[in-house]
């Protein structure tokens, strides 16, 4: 036992000395004060993969329990993690070649012809599925934005990234972490300084649906389909109450009424 600790003391000694020289820096995908993302690849190999570069201070403990504990194609998969020689927490995780949905809302839908909204519609359906999984697995991504979804390329599948806000679903949510709020995405209860909830997350998708399908006027006024305005109009409601019981009945009344999927 004494040996297997020893060789494991090794190895985790010798990974950290060393992590500078593993990995070579193709690009640095952004970086706060708090935070750098890089995309890199291993000396000697080509498979490109994002390295989170973090401060132990401004770590969520629980973001690496939830990344490992995720296995879905709308999830960015986990890696590995460790410590750098500068003491810094490096998260590595697949690299997911797409946009973020932010380019894609950026577009005027006005320009847009049938079959790509009804694609719109599509994706938006797959995002529901995709935090309605997390949502299953005890856990709320905590800051959905359009920014930290997006839709690879190859694919057309939606994926889900950072987890720095993630959260256990529990009866007890202990204290709460105080950070910047994506605005407008933000439900009242977490601007008020509450816990985000999977009512929260509904909020929040429902902003982002309404931002995604909504269509426009000629004049350039903002003019939702009738059935998809009045659904997101519940998943937005000010008062959690008169929302949606889940994403689930969420997904099925969109599917059910608008037939989009």
């Amino acid at each position: 036992m004494q040996s297997w600790i020893k060789e494991r003391w090794k190895k985790l000694r010798f990974n950290r000395l060393n992590f500078d020289r593993q990995f070579v820096v193709d690009q640095v995908l952004s970086k706060s004060p708090r935070h750098e993302v890089l995309l890199v690849r291993r000396q000697g190999g080509s498979t490109q993969t994002v390295m989170k570069l973090s401060d132990p201070a401004a770590r969520n403990p629980l973001e690496l329990r939830c990344l490992r504990s995720l296995r879905h194609p709308g999830v960015a998969k986990y890696l590995g993690h460790g410590h750098t020689r500068k003491n810094r927490i490096w998260t590595e995780y697949e690299y997911v070649d797409g946009t973020p949905l932010s380019a894609r809302i950026g577009k005027s839908n006005r320009h847009k012809t049938s079959t790509q909204l009804k694609k719109d519609g599509q994706i938006f359906l797959q995002l529901l599925s995709v935090v309605q999984y997390l949502h299953c697995c005890g856990w709320t991504h905590g800051d959905l934005s359009p920014q930290n979804i997006l839709v690879s390329t190859k694919r057309n599948q939606v994926v889900l990234i950072d987890f720095e806000h993630a959260r256990k679903i529990e009866s007890d949510p202990g204290p709460v972490m105080r950070r910047r709020h994506s605005l407008p995405f933000a439900s009242p209860l977490e601007i008020a300084g509450g816990v985000t909830t999977e009512l929260c997350e509904q909020f929040a998708l429902g902003k982002i649906g309404m931002l995604l399908l909504s269509q426009q006027s000629t004049s350039g006024t903002p003019k939702s389909t009738k059935c998809i305005e009045s659904i997101l109009k519940k998943a937005t409601s000010p008062d959690p109450e008169e929302r949606y019981s889940d994403l689930h009945s969420l997904q099925l009344e969109i599917q059910a009424k608008c037939q989009t999927g």
